[in-house]
């Protein structure tokens, strides 16, 4: 395992980032890049070889290549593979390390007082598993959605690009706890199923848990409950076939799971501030 070390402050700097799609028989091109570049992907899977070191980067996972080595995709996806990506520097030096930290003691170096900073020395896993999926998503789509840019959104993209380097590091010192690993198995279940109706029940009896534990974890761990956090994951699907197909919104409340376009419409309006159709024609003018 290779770990990219750096100290901190300053952050590594945010250069620019976006999602992709790696159609089914497509691979990454071969490059020696000047800058970092980190690779998450969605779904399906990405192999990437850098300095001739191969992996398969699957759905939770990512992979942060870095300058000066060689990389390219060894072979071709076997299905469609969605991808984030961003491009970042470092203000400072950086080191390759083969361990990690181990705690938090390890990762802060100097206490900071009245005139000084307290001061860190970083250790993030150049390829790594995501334990916190849908914080982590959520994180790259503030980074890159095209509805989240106003005149200060290179700024909050620093602020979330921070953010997102803070998480992977505080990961990388813990083990899940039990109520964690009870969000991922319920997290896993309601997007593999989003398009179907679902009750609390369903996913009770498929995870052996009783309905009132798998709510405390949800919120202990995310802040939401089961069903807030399948309407947040039906409205991202939704402004992902709004951007990207041209389908009725009654065909597309219908893939997302909801049936009633009335009352997907309503919902949609309540989160995103805007009807669909007005989300469409954003996001249209700004391709």
């Amino acid at each position: 395992m290779t770990y990219i070390g750096f100290d901190i402050p300053p952050f590594p700097t945010f250069i620019t980032g976006g999602d992709a799609i790696f159609k089914k028989g497509t691979k990454h091109f071969k490059r020696v890049f000047t800058v970092f570049d980190m690779l998450y992907v969605q779904s399906g899977e990405l192999y990437i070889t850098e300095n001739e070191q191969p992996f398969i980067i699957k759905e939770g996972q990512y992979l942060i290549l870095i300058p000066g080595f060689e990389h390219y995709g060894h072979k071709a996806c076997r299905e469609d593979t969605r991808v984030y990506w961003t491009h970042f520097k470092m203000e400072g030096p950086f080191s390759l390390y083969d361990k990690g930290n181990e705690n938090w003691a390890e990762v802060q170096t100097v206490d900071g007082d009245f005139v000084e900073p307290s001061k860190f020395h970083f250790k993030i896993p150049a390829f790594g598993e995501c334990i916190h999926i849908d914080f982590v998503e959520k994180l790259f789509d503030n980074l890159v959605s095209m509805n989240h840019q106003t005149p200060d959104y290179p700024l909050r993209q620093q602020i979330y690009f921070e953010e997102l380097i803070l998480h992977l590091q505080k990961e990388s010192l813990q083990i899940p706890s039990a109520a964690e690993k009870v969000v991922e198995e319920t997290l896993r279940f309601l997007r593999k199923n989003y398009m179907e109706e679902i009750k609390m029940e369903d996913f009770a009896r498929e995870l052996h848990f009783h309905p009132d534990y798998i709510t405390r974890c949800m919120q202990k761990t995310m802040g939401l409950t089961p069903i807030q956090y399948l309407t947040h994951y039906r409205m991202e699907q939704a402004k992902r076939l709004l951007s990207t197909a041209d389908h009725k919104i009654s065909s597309i409340a219908k893939e997302v799971g909801i049936p009633d376009a009335a009352y997907f419409t309503k919902i949609f309006k309540r989160l995103e501030g805007v009807s669909p159709l007005e989300y469409r024609k954003i996001v249209s003018r700004k391709k």
